[in-house]
């Protein structure tokens, strides 16, 4: 259209080139040529016109445009104001020329610029007559814009709506305009609420009230909440809608309420987002977190999560992370049991205190437990730690934990822990009873030879002493005989601890026991300790192996003295106890009736530590060559063996107390009579010795023989049914050994028990306790002379075996 006005001015005017240009709004202010006719052979792409204040801007074109006023140039060749394109327009024939500015409005917006052959053209009629045009061209191009403006506009409204139909159709959401209020009905549904809620949208359309209907009464109450928002503010709220299918969706309502310019009314404009999976995953994780909590409150072990604040750099030497660790750690979570495994009533008094006021690390086992925790890549499973809790009581905690480290730095520690304090108490008291079953195999290994050899030893020593040797002679059989003893009694201890010595128990009043025994202590501890007795005036019987009992009182009295060097006072008192179910527990023992014994002492006492390992075997505080250790042993092994249980307290400066609990018997007191040395007396009877030791043999016959009594030698059972065979007087007693080579003491004994009912039987054993029992020789009424015995020992129980006693 501009290129046809263009070339009829040329036509028409005769003119040589007509051209139209737009004023640029542009930060340079360009002149753009838009059309053209005539002859421009590149003209006006080759120069440069603006209509800016500058040397390109101050020719005619841009003075017209920038000045609104119509430029003539009458001689190109000759006005200074052309001198910038003098030579191009000089060179196409352009004489002269008239630039005329377009207007809307009364603004310029362009130029209309004409060139003529000839100089001085475009007097005053035709610059007129040229304004009248121009001034029409601005009319009509401006009414050509409006109305290609309007073509585009309509065409990119057109786009426009197209492209946001699109996007509304491809968002995974119900687009929606509807009527405000909680029973307004839908006037507008995006497709999406097909693929939502399983409806087309015309069918939500023609239900006026499809909205309430679908809803889910529990969320009524949030509905209700559309007819009070205020307009041109966005709300969001979430409910559920029952989708054509029956189920339930949830979801998000982001709107806004606005008021229709036409007729008024409220409006809601907004989105229905699904966010049934959110829900779903919201449910999972709140039931997750449920069953996380339910599994710390109720597992027994202790689960904790420690932070760091700051977190600690992970390139810094491992004693310096732990230092700062316990710095700038505090528990952020943990559950009841970890709390009550520090003292803590609940996990509320452990959350949020630092590390610093529970954690010990001063311990060398915690500290080598934490650096393999670091070393190990700040992961360990199920390493110990020693702990202290809020009362101060040490404890050993079983841990395994894990540590998060985020860009270089240790932020938190997760972990478990279990308390194993009883655990390890308990397995290091199977350990101590490990060892006193080993030491007592090994013991009750060598207890039959060994008693066999002292029984020689000491027999051999009691005849020579009865010789009447010099007096040279006398202190060395009495330095054997001594050591014998003390060989025997040490023999007689290491199987007390072990609980493996034979017991011969007796029904007896303790009260007895213990005065017979201050009788004996009161020549043996000293004048500076007093010795008191406190004794129950109806104390009834205990059942125990009497001399096992003056062991017992011996060695803790003895132990006392010790303790007491400066002198102090030493009590033992008697008193009858009744056991419950629950003081059993801590006694170890079963409920019921009690003689309690009670030993207690004015000396230097015991700490803690002490206390832990006064009756393991070996253990002593006493100076080396001071003490065997087997003392409180010997005592522990023979309170267990016989059915009790003893208990210490003590402390540091105080003094000891020991307790020991001993069944009580039924029944009165029998008092057992010790016939005197010079009382014992022989006889003629006929006894059958059989010994599979010679040497014993031949001693036992020397000392029964020395009594008077005859007597027949058997070295082993064969040999025994023999000579009983072959007797033909009676045989008054048989004195045999209870395990032998072949037939036993006790088969023996019966076969001889059948040829010769008459027959009184007595069993000679060294064995341990548990291998005597194996071949029931401790039952009731059965004879038995624990190896090594003297001669008077013997002599007693042949006696008395024979008289029926």
């Amino acid at each position: 259209m501009l290129n046809l006005v263009c070339d009829i001015i040329v036509r028409i005017g005769g003119y040589r080139m007509t051209g139209i240009a737009y004023a640029e709004q542009d930060d340079e202010k360009t002149v753009r040529p838009m059309a053209h006719a005539g002859y421009d052979s590149g003209y006006l792409s080759n120069i440069e016109v603006k209509w800016s204040d500058t040397p390109a801007g101050r020719g005619p074109a841009g003075t017209a445009i920038r000045e609104n006023r119509i430029c003539v140039i009458a001689d190109t060749g000759k006005d200074p104001q052309f001198e910038r394109w003098r030579e191009a327009a000089q060179q196409r024939g352009y004489a002269a020329m008239i630039a005329l500015p377009l207007r809307v409005a009364g603004k310029p917006f362009g130029v209309l610029a004409i060139y003529s052959e000839q100089e001085g053209s475009f007097e005053s009629s035709e610059v007129e007559l040229l304004a009248e045009i121009a001034d029409n061209l601005g009319y009509g191009i401006t009414a050509i814009r409006a109305q290609a403006e309007s073509k585009w506009a309509t065409a990119a409204l057109q786009e426009a709506e197209a492209k946001y139909r699109q996007l509304v159709e491809m968002v995974p959401a119900i687009s929606y305009v509807a009527e405000a209020g909680a029973h307004g009905r839908f006037l507008y549904l995006s497709p999406q609420a097909q693929t939502i809620l399983g409806y087309r949208p015309e069918d939500c359309l023609t239900d006026p009230t499809f909205w309430w209907d679908h809803l889910n009464p529990e969320d009524y109450s949030i509905a209700r909440m559309e007819d009070v928002w205020e307009e041109g503010r966005p709300f969001r709220v979430e409910y559920r809608m029952r989708r054509q299918d029956g189920q339930e969706v949830w979801l998000r309502d982001e709107a806004l309420i606005v008021r229709d310019p036409d007729t008024g009314k409220r409006l809601t404009r907004g989105m229905l987002i699904d966010i049934t999976e959110r829900k779903r995953a919201e449910d999972a994780l709140r039931e997750s977190e449920e069953r996380y909590r339910t599994f710390l409150a109720q597992s027994s072990e202790g689960i904790f999560r420690m932070e760091y604040r700051p977190p600690v750099p992970c390139d810094l030497p491992i004693r310096e992370q732990l230092a700062l660790g316990l710095k700038n750690g505090y528990m952020a979570e943990c559950n009841d049991a970890m709390a009550k495994m520090y003292g803590r009533a609940s996990a509320q008094e452990l959350m949020g205190k630092p590390l610093t006021d529970f954690l010990v690390l001063q311990d060398p086992i915690t500290r080598e437990f934490m650096e393999n925790f670091i070393r190990g890549g700040y992961r360990i499973t199920d390493q110990e730690s020693r702990e202290v809790d809020a009362h101060g009581q040490k404890k050993i905690f079983r841990n395994t934990m894990m540590g998060t480290v985020i860009d270089g730095h240790w932020v938190r520690t997760w972990g478990i822990s279990r308390d194993v304090t009883a655990r390890m108490h308990l397995e290091e008291q199977l350990r101590n009873a490990q060892q006193l079953e080993a030491i007592g195999r090994l013991a009750g290994g060598v207890a039959h030879d060994f008693n066999n050899i002292l029984s020689i030893i000491m027999g051999h020593g009691e005849l020579l002493l009865a010789t009447g040797v010099n007096e040279q002679a006398r202190n060395g059989l009495e330095q054997i005989r001594r050591a014998a003893d003390r060989a025997a009694s040490l023999t007689q201890q290491l199987l007390a601890f072990s609980r493996k010595q034979v017991l011969l128990p007796k029904v007896l009043d303790l009260n007895e026991a213990v005065a017979d025994v201050q009788k004996m202590l009161a020549r043996v501890i000293g004048e500076d300790i007093e010795l008191i007795a406190q004794l129950h005036p109806s104390l009834v019987s205990v059942k125990v192996d009497p001399g096992q009992v003056e062991q017992v009182l011996m060695n803790l009295a003895i132990n006392a003295r010790d303790a007491m060097p400066n002198g102090g006072k030493l009590v033992m008192e008697t008193a009858n106890e009744e056991v419950d179910s629950q003081r059993g527990r801590n006694l170890e023992l079963p409920a019921g009736r009690y003689v309690m014994l009670k030993v207690s002492d004015t000396g230097h006492g015991m700490d803690a530590e002490v206390q832990t390992h006064i009756f393991e075997p070996f253990f002593t505080t006493k100076p080396r060559g001071k003490g065997t250790g087997l003392g409180l042993a010997t005592v522990y092994g023979i309170v267990k063996q016989s059915g009790g249980s003893i208990q210490v307290e003590s402390d540091v400066g105080r003094g000891s107390v020991f307790r020991i609990y001993l069944p009580a018997a039924d029944g009165g007191v029998r008092k057992q009579p010790e016939a005197a040395r010079g009382e014992v007396i022989g006889g003629k009877e006929t006894i059958l010795v059989v010994e599979d030791e010679p040497d014993l043999r031949d001693l036992t016959r020397i000392f029964l023989e020395g009594y008077g009594y005859k007597v027949l030698e058997a070295s082993n059972a064969e040999e025994a049914l023999h000579e009983a065979e072959m007797f033909a007087g009676p045989i008054h007693l048989l004195l045999t050994d209870v395990i032998m080579p072949g037939m036993s003491g006790r088969q023996l004994a019966e076969k001889i028990l059948a040829q010769r009912p008459q027959t009184r039987v007595v069993y000679m054993t060294g064995y341990t306790d548990d291998m005597v029992m194996q071949h029931k020789v401790l039952e009731p009424g059965v004879k038995l002379l624990q190896k090594p015995f003297s001669k008077v020992e013997l002599a007693v129980k042949v006696r008395a075996t024979l008289d029926g006693k």
